[in-house]
């Protein structure tokens, strides 16, 4: 398993939208809107690197609103 954390840039007029709608999606375990150079941070679990990556690509970048993301894959997992 991975486990990453993914921070987004996001229109702050869709914020709380962005938010529910992220919390529905499956591989999402918690999702936050935070303060700071980034305004939601994911934790999110996948079963391999290519889910990660679709995961980003085709599901999270599409998201009406959100503008940019950083990835971050743990190292550790227990």
């Amino acid at each position: 398993m991975i486990m990453a954390f993914i921070m987004a840039k996001i229109e702050s007029a869709k914020a709380r939208t962005i938010l529910q709608h992220v919390k529905e999606i499956d591989e999402v375990k918690e999702a936050y809107l935070i303060y700071g150079a980034y305004d939601l941070l994911l934790k999110a679990v996948f079963k391999t690197p290519e889910a990660l990556s679709s995961f980003v690509v085709d599901k999270l970048r599409k998201v009406d609103g959100v503008k940019d993301t950083i990835t971050n894959v743990c190292a550790t997992y227990d």
